[in-house]
């Protein structure tokens, strides 16, 4: 017969210890006879157990197989799950994730799934539901913990204390329990073993806090919800995570329906929309939203909606009779968790403007060095208060946006904010000046002078190009902060983002940039930012076909120029007067401004501006039939050697004076070379808009497949763009 291991393990020990029966007997003060008898195979006290692995420095070892031989019937199953959310809704994705992975895992290993999100995002509420559906199929028990990992006035429970109550509640008596954390996992791990156990550890605070918890044998299941990512588990221990986030907005409104009511979410649906986005489509936003109008059956979906607006939104989002129930609670306990230095940077996000960043932006703003920066970001994406979107670009919640503006606002003086907006601002005025000078270098600008340490200097123009994309939705937020401080930034800005521009053509940008600038630069008495900007928002517009608003900033930008004796912003300006004469057909208009802007381009030597406007007086020349026009072209296009921009555009004109003397041909031929030249140079809008000249030509010339397939391209490009031409292409291509 084979003795029990727990015998033959303790007289092996006993005896590599050199100590015989009786010795041994009179330490543990138990007969020889009756220690002789459990060597032998008798069932051991408790007691006992524990003495002889102390007394024999087991480690728990002795304690572990004496209880995994004790008789079945005295272990118990347990059924620890707290009740699942009422009126649980959504997370369909996440769901079948979970089915998945439960489905697939091997046989021969503890399946681990950890579920981690931010605060908020009803975790807990998931796992429950997960587990509920799973309790069946795990016949020994479900064990449940909170870890309190994240509470505000709680600390995290140590492991070893969350291992004692799980060894009770598997039978362990409380004296058979060691002290230790080690043994007590040890011990726990040979309970379970060969049993179907699952085990809910909620609320966790990190790896370090699980990991001793974690059954070590297959056919248990184990599911974790934390806050912060638990990327040690999946490494060690080949964890899956699943992470929640805010809830798609169909879920959202599903949510809100289902709490609401479906009578009164239909007679609001809009309402009911809006209501889930100000929620910012988080669970735990939405509950107490949707509770909240639930106990007041008589308040109009619309008013709360109103009452979300704001900078109050968090005060709103809180439940009236538990203060634990509120935003703003959850997102302190996560404030709270966070090192000084992480800390800090959220507030600072929360001094920064727009919604989105990149690490290097994050460096200036933090005024930290790249790395640590990003080891910053890191940080608080880790713990989901910061969502990492794309590559090094990180962005907020709008939630966690609205907290971090409160800790700035309370936990930063006016001065160090200040300081944030002037140095971010600086260093963005000084970075875009750089860039404009790589995109068009032949575009003669005077530059700021030596920029601050750490701005990027570019080596190509598809490089500047690229950085001006990374932060195109900071510009606006930054102009408009930069003007509420009284910085030269609010109109610079704008005025050096000019070469960008005029190749992006983001035209809300552009108008709405130059718009706050202008405003700025007038109320700093600043005149040639006022004539700067003034001509650029002419120019946008009249680009935009807004031709009254376009003549009425050229009109002012000309009179600034004048007051100013700016010989070269005359120049420029008169050029974009005779641009408006020749979009309106008014061409002989047009020829006397582009005489007397070749003029004063000759005074000071700007090649670049002649031949631009050498271009444009071709144009409007040619239109009126006048011989001199097409050899005009060719001296223009000699002289834009090197700026495919520039004869991108000369082309683009020169097929417009063809099209107008009926040679289509010739105008077709001119486009292709405009498209060509324009794609070369990054030119997309000019591109697209040279393919739908060119399709409409097509079109009149009964070459209906060719285009639409011109018309395809460009509304596609404008589409990327988001210019409005996408639309009207779009209704030209659905008609027969």
């Amino acid at each position: 017969m084979t003795l029990p291991e727990f015998g033959v393990r303790l007289r092996k020990r006993r005896k590599a210890a050199g100590i015989s029966l009786r010795q041994f007997a009179t330490r543990v003060h138990y007969s020889p006879g009756w220690i002789s008898r459990v060597e032998n195979g008798a069932a051991p006290t408790d007691e006992f157990v524990r003495i002889v692995d102390d007394m024999l420095g087991a480690g728990g070892e002795l304690i572990a197989l004496a209880r995994a031989e004790q008789p079945r019937a005295m272990i118990l199953n347990p059924a620890q799950l707290p009740p699942t959310a009422a009126r649980f809704s959504g997370r369909s994705d996440a769901l079948e994730e979970i089915d998945r992975i439960h489905r697939t895992a091997p046989d021969d290993t503890p399946l681990i799934i950890a579920v981690d999100g931010p605060a908020g995002a009803g975790k807990t509420a998931f796992v429950l539901q997960v587990a509920h559906g799973l309790a069946d199929q795990y016949s020994d028990g479900v064990l449940y913990a909170d870890l309190q990992g994240w509470g505000l006035h709680s600390t995290p429970l140590e492991p070893g204390h969350v291992l004692e109550r799980h060894l009770g509640a598997l039978g362990i008596a409380a004296e058979s329990i060691p002290p230790g954390t080690d043994e007590r996992a040890a011990l726990l791990r040979t309970v379970v073993a060969g049993r179907r156990i699952l085990m809910v550890l909620d609320n966790a605070r990190d790896a370090a806090q699980v990991r001793p918890l974690l059954p070590g044998t297959a056919g248990c299941a184990t599911l974790i919800t934390s806050r912060r990512r638990l990327t040690g588990l999946a490494v060690s221990a080949g964890a899956h995570r699943v992470e929640l986030g805010p809830m798609p907005a169909t879920e959202s409104v599903a949510l809100l329906r289902t709490v609401i009511g479906a009578s009164r979410s239909d007679a609001e649906p809009t309402a009911v929309e809006a209501l889930a986005d100000r929620c910012g489509h988080l669970p735990l936003a939405l509950r107490i939203t949707a509770e909240t109008l639930a106990a007041r059956p008589h308040r109009a979906i619309a008013a709360a909606v109103e009452e979300l607006e704001g900078q109050g939104r968090l005060d709103a989002l809180m439940a009236d009779d538990d203060p634990s129930l509120a935003v703003r609670t959850v997102l302190a306990c996560s404030y709270r968790a966070l090192d000084p230095e992480a800390a800090r940077a959220l507030r600072y996000l929360g001094i920064y403007p727009a919604r989105s960043i990149t690490a290097a932006v994050a460096a200036v703003l933090l005024d930290r060095e790249l790395g640590q920066a990003r080891r910053l970001l890191d940080s608080l994406a880790a713990t989901h208060l910061l969502e990492e979107t794309q590559g090094d670009r990180f962005r907020l919640h709008d939630l966690v946006r609205d907290f971090a503006v409160e800790r700035a606002a309370d936990e930063e003086s006016a001065d160090a904010r200040a300081e944030v907006i002037r140095r971010l601002a600086t260093w963005v005025m000084y970075a875009v000046d750089a860039a404009g000078f790589a995109i068009a270098p032949q575009r003669p600008i005077e530059l700021l002078g030596e920029p601050p340490a750490a701005v990027p200097s570019f080596s190509d123009p598809d490089e500047a190009r690229a950085w001006c994309d990374s932060i195109a939705d900071l510009i606006v937020p930054l102009v408009r902060c930069a003007a509420e401080h009284h910085l030269a930034a609010a109109w610079e800005i704008p005025a050096r983002l000019w070469n960008w521009l005029m190749l992006a053509k983001p035209w809300g940008l552009w108008i709405d940039s130059h718009t706050v600038g202008l405003a700025a630069a007038t109320k700093a008495g600043n005149i040639a930012g006022r004539a700067w900007l003034a001509m650029n928002l002419g120019e946008a517009y009249r680009q935009s076909a807004h031709f009254d608003l376009a003549r009425r900033y050229l009109l002012e930008s000309q009179t600034l120029r004048r007051e100013l004796g700016d010989v070269h912003g005359q120049a420029w300006v008169e050029a974009c007067l005779g641009f408006t004469d020749v979009d309106e057909a008014e061409h002989e208009a047009a020829i006397a401004h582009f005489n007397y802007a070749l003029d004063l381009f000759e005074q000071v030597g700007d090649r670049h501006g002649g031949y631009v406007v050498m271009a444009s007086l071709a144009e409007a020349l040619g239109h009126l039939g006048d011989a001199k026009a097409e050899a005009m072209f060719e001296t223009a296009l000699e002289l834009t050697h090197g700026d495919e921009y520039a004869a991108g555009v000369l082309w683009a004109r020169r097929a417009g004076v063809h099209q107008s003397q009926g040679d289509l041909g010739a105008a077709l031929a001119a486009l292709e070379e405009s498209i060509a030249l324009r794609k070369a140079a990054g030119d997309e809008w000019g591109a697209a808009d040279a393919l739908d000249r060119r399709g409409q030509i097509l079109h009149e010339t009964g070459r209906q497949e060719e285009a639409r397939a011109a018309w395809t391209a460009a509304r596609e490009t404008f589409e990327t763009l988001g210019d409005p031409r996408a639309e009207q292409l779009a209704d030209r291509l659905s008609s027969p």
